[in-house]
């Protein structure tokens, strides 16, 4: 983890791997694609869509367990806002 200057302030900035940092503001999570300080692309995670996203993981690993080796179909029907 790396405290850097983030819109007037400074905040924690982690590597996640491929590419991928996360800066916490706060309140939500900036995903920032190649370079914390300068990147490619930005996507914002506020935290109803944390939810979603750890609720879309669980369904997943769920699938994981039951159908080993099959395609989860289902997920791409599910809405998980």
């Amino acid at each position: 983890m790396e405290i850097i200057d983030f819109q007037g302030s400074k905040v924690p900035a982690t590597y996640l791997g491929d590419g991928v940092y996360t800066i916490f503001d706060g309140y939500g999570i900036w995903l920032h694609a190649n370079d914390h300080k300068n990147p490619t692309d930005k996507v914002y995670l506020e935290p109803s869509v944390m939810e979603a996203l750890k609720r879309f993981e669980k369904d997943l690993m769920s699938c994981e367990k039951k159908d080993e080796g099959k395609e989860p179909e289902n997920l791409a029907r599910t809405n998980y806002k």
